[in-house]
């Protein structure tokens, strides 16, 4: 049994704050939450754990990101749009999934969060099998809980339907053809994957940590046919289903020409939404989109920062929050300011929620959008809260720590967690009722963080100039 006390305990969202706080930690789940004396009373053989002045909450949770534990900026490919940023990519060599993992899952640890959505990616090893059990052990001995997404994409790699990949192929010069054909799979057969998937649930079933979901990238990524069979397994087994949704306006217009601007709709009937559905983005999406997407009660994840590093524009977050859309938050390991700082995040994304509403009330909506809603997102119902009976996954902030500035005794502490605090603020991270991370741990090795960036230089000597004229190529062939 452990009792950790503070100065203010926030138990979620909507609960007031316990100001001073303690809660009661057995075998991982919460046993209590009180007053630090009444607590004390009751569990007078817990191991005590005093945050002082620290405000603590229920973990923070990055409801999609990738495991880049590096950012493009640090492996040498600056912002872009979204397809000619992706196809930049082939320029680059393939790094090692388990160590950028890692790299990733600590620095989300040092910055609060406890849980997340690792959502499609390949490095295109050809070997998609390791690189994801890669990540997995990854997440496995950092301690960060984690929805692990198996991915799978069977059209549109370089252009989306309906546009033909053969004619745009041809248009390419011999290099740029001959850097695509040297390409090994990103991901395996849709029967592989089904397979894998069936392995992973084995192998993973009651994993104290690890949840595993169907990841599918996107629609204009994913043909008709595989979307009935994941959504068939997905109903089957119980494993939840995310992807991407409506991130660029290429990805807009490939919707309206595919789907007749109703992808929703066309993915209901395809059976996706017989099981647990989130969804990342939805930048672009129309006031008919938001309609099918509360009808079908579909949790969003939104990701600011991306969508306007990435040339898709601000989310109309404000309009969804109006609208009565579940919103959860995550840094798609493209923040607004390159880190995985994700209360920064946070921050952005209550400001844009914010509209013209009263701020008392959009700070409780901005951390339901970072605790309960990215529960929900993540396929995880007991965390979020503070509360008997849930796992015991919580952040502790020091909101003076780090900058050394004054706060009047007045102030109320989720202002200051919404309006003030950072990663950098974060003394103690416990996931599952084991610390992970505390201040003053050492971050990992730069020795080690060159190591992994090197693993990713570039794939040939001209591969760099070749994956240029591909992006310009697409560039070309993109809506803006």
């Amino acid at each position: 049994m452990q009792l950790l006390t503070a100065d203010c305990v926030i138990p979620g969202a909507e609960w007031p704050p316990l100001c001073p706080g303690a809660v009661a930690v057995d075998a991982g789940r919460i046993a209590a939450l009180g007053t630090p004396d009444d607590m004390r009373a009751r569990f007078p053989d817990a191991a005590v754990t005093a945050l002082g002045d620290a405000i603590l909450l229920p973990g923070f949770v990055n409801a999609h990101q990738h495991g880049r534990g590096l950012s493009q900026l640090q492996l040498g490919y600056p912002d872009d749009q979204l397809e000619p940023w992706i196809a930049r990519r082939r320029g680059r060599g393939a790094p090692d999934a388990y160590l950028l993992t890692r790299l990733a899952a600590q620095e989300m640890l040092r910055n609060g969060v406890t849980a997340t959505l690792h959502a499609n990616y390949s490095y295109g090893t050809g070997d998609y099998e390791a690189e994801l059990r890669g990540a997995i052990r990854a997440y496995e001995e950092t301690g960060l809980r984690a929805t692990v997404c198996v991915g799978f994409a069977d059209q549109g790699g370089l252009v989306y339907p309906p546009v033909d990949e053969g004619d745009f192929r041809a248009g390419l010069s011999p290099h740029a053809r001959a850097l695509l054909a040297a390409a090994l799979p990103a991901y395996l057969p849709l029967h592989d994957t089904l397979a894998l998937m069936d392995r992973l649930l084995a192998d993973y079933a009651g994993h104290p940590t690890i949840t595993l979901a169907h990841g599918p990238a996107g629609p204009q990524w994913v043909s008709d046919a595989a979307w009935r069979s994941i959504a068939a397994h997905a109903a089957r087994t119980g494993a939840g289903i995310h992807f991407h949704l409506l991130e660029s306006p290429a990805q807009r217009a490939a919707a309206d020409t595919v789907y007749g601007g109703a992808v929703l709709r066309h993915l209901e009937a395809l059976g996706v939404f017989e099981s647990q559905v989130s969804a990342a983005h939805f930048a672009q999406a129309r006031p008919r989109d938001v309609e099918d997407a509360l009808r079908l009660g579909l949790t969003l994840v939104s990701n600011p920062g991306a969508n306007m590093r990435l040339c898709n524009g601000a989310p109309p977050l404000a309009d969804w929050r109006a609208a009565g859309l579940p919103v959860a938050l995550g840094t798609d390991n493209c923040a607004l300011d390159d880190s995985e700082d994700y209360l920064s995040e946070l921050r952005l994304g209550g400001l844009l929620a914010r509209g013209r509403g009263a701020p008392v009330r959009a700070n409780r909506l901005a951390l339901a959008m970072g605790t309960e809603i990215g529960a929900r997102a993540i396929f995880q119902p007991d965390i979020g809260t503070i509360a008997a009976g849930q796992r015991a996954d919580l952040v502790a902030l020091d909101p003076t720590r780090a900058r050394g500035g004054y706060t009047d005794p007045d102030c109320d502490p989720l202002d200051l967690v919404i309006g003030r605090c950072t990663g950098a603020d974060t003394i103690l991270t416990m996931v599952g009722g084991d610390i992970r991370y505390r201040a003053g741990d050492p971050p990992p090795p730069a020795a080690e963080v060159a190591a992994m960036a090197a693993a990713a230089r570039l794939a040939g000597p001209d591969a760099a100039t070749w994956a240029e004229e591909i992006a310009g190529a697409i560039r070309r062939k993109i809506p803006r």
